[in-house]
């Protein structure tokens, strides 16, 4: 089976199941802010965005580590020495996390709402650490559907719950403590799956967890970093306005976060390639499997850009409900950063690969920097609007520091032929369809319908890459 074959199955798989789980969301998050309201939901946005900087900050960027660790060897041994000592760390960090989210909501002046919903909702985070991490073996043995899988089964149940609560009613806390509930389900089955591939436990060897540290110190930085700018803004938004700005933010917030993950989910498939053509120095296959990658990305973001803003307002409206009318057109802003992250994913997964992490941490400092000054500029006057704008500048100066610091290390060329026919084609598929007044999914199918006529058109890929992406040998 070809390279490419083995990336496409696992991310055709994937995207299938993920799919289904974002059929899921849109229905979950539908329900969500019809039950809690603008008000409620921006209750339920701070208190999510403030277990998620405590859980970062304790990450210490272990997935990452993880799989970088177990790419490099190819023993059973080895590989089950690292993902014990590895998820052990894990563990107790997550645990630490237990103990400090309750005490560091204690010392912000919010209302107690978010206070008590801080406390229902971090065993969600404790779990999706878990499952974080440990999936890192999966992405070793390009089986990345299982924990597609994983996560089908944690939004199924949680969207019965919701379901259940939408009809008989619920309070924000009954919410938030289901999520962790279903989270903790969806762990078990992870730990079922791991079976096949390694057997936990717990795991002290100190010397290694020397080297893990000296290692994963770098990425832990830039986490920690990169979460300076991620999710302050909510914070700094719900400092400044109220909730209900906080719920018409969060919401088209929660698409990018949900559609965010793709970048992560494919790339975690790509670096153990990265990893292997760089150690082997294999500088022609490394940079053949960067420019694949590039060109899917750009064909992607120009598809997500161009339907977003065919459909945005009504979009918003179809997913959370005529009070986030106003979410629509911050979705368009929204949707540009969400392009930068894609592309940011990319350089700084090869950045792990090439093992210049250190180099990066001046760069995500600046960018943190730029980019809390910038949210205390312009959130207390511009609201929402200064959130999404200030946004979109630091995820695209964060893709221009990650691909300076690539080029400053390995040779790559970046062939650009791709993206600008991806971009034609999204510019044609939008005139023609743009000015009709129709329905939403309709017009969401004569776009991708078009964009995929003119893709083939332009011969934007051709049939020998179509080739070896879909037979199961070379020829």
């Amino acid at each position: 089976m070809s390279l490419a074959n083995k990336i496409f199955s696992n991310t055709f798989w994937q995207l299938a199941i993920r799919a289904v789980n974002i059929i899921i969301g849109v229905f979950s998050l539908a329900l969500i802010t019809r039950l809690l309201g603008q008000a409620g939901f921006g209750l339920y946005t701070t208190i999510v965005a403030f277990v998620q900087i405590v859980a970062i900050l304790l990450d210490l960027g272990l997935y990452m580590t993880l799989l970088r660790e177990i790419s490099s060897v190819n023993d059973r041994f080895s590989e089950n020495r690292i993902i014990n000592n590895i998820f052990t760390i894990r563990l107790l960090f997550s645990l630490l996390m237990l103990l400090l989210i309750p005490l560091a909501v204690s010392l912000f002046p919010y209302q107690d709402e978010v206070k008590t919903g801080v406390i229902y909702f971090m065993g969600t985070f404790f779990f999706q650490s878990l499952i974080s991490t440990l999936s890192a073996v999966f992405s070793k043995k390009l089986a990345m559907p299982k924990i597609a899988i994983v996560d089908l089964v944690n939004k199924l149940a949680y969207l019965a719950f919701l379901l259940y609560f939408f009809f008989f009613g619920a309070t924000l806390n009954q919410i938030l403590w289901t999520n962790a509930l279903t989270t903790g389900l969806a762990f078990l089955l992870l730990l079922f799956f791991l079976r096949h591939y390694n057997q936990l436990a717990l795991a002290w060897d100190f010397s290694y967890w020397r080297q893990v540290f000296h290692r994963t110190w770098p990425l832990a930085l830039t986490v920690v970093l990169n979460l300076l700018y991620f999710k302050a803004d909510t914070l700094v938004l719900s400092a400044y306005h109220s909730p209900a700005a906080v719920g018409l933010y969060g919401a088209p917030y929660r698409v990018l976060e949900v559609v965010a993950t793709f970048p992560h989910m494919f790339m975690s498939l790509i670096l153990p390639f990265f990893t292997g053509y760089f150690v082997s120095q294999k500088a022609r296959e490394l940079n053949q499997v960067f420019q694949h990658s590039f060109n899917f990305f750009s064909i992607v973001s120009v598809a997500m850009i161009a339907s977003v803003f065919l459909v945005s307002r009504p979009l918003m409206v179809f997913l959370a409900g005529e009070q986030f009318a106003l979410s629509g057109p911050l979705l368009d802003i929204l949707i540009l950063a969400t392009a930068g992250i894609f592309f940011g994913t990319l350089f700084t997964y090869l950045i792990v690969a090439i093992g210049a992490q250190k180099q990066m941490i001046k760069y995500f400092l600046i960018v943190a920097i730029v980019g809390i000054v910038g949210y205390f500029i312009f959130i207390p006057p511009y609201s929402y609007w200064g959130a999404a704008y200030m946004t979109l500048v630091v995820e695209w100066l964060l893709v221009f520091f990650a691909y300076w610091v690539v080029k400053k290390n390995i040779r790559l060329a970046v062939n650009f032929v791709v993206t600008g026919k991806s971009i034609l084609a999204g510019l044609i598929s939008f005139l023609l369809i743009y000015f009709f007044d129709i329905n939403l999914l309709i017009k969401l199918g004569l776009f991708f319908l078009g964009y995929g006529l003119c893709l083939y058109l332009l011969k934007t890929v051709s049939r020998q890459d179509l080739r070896q992406i879909f037979l199961t040998k070379q020829a």
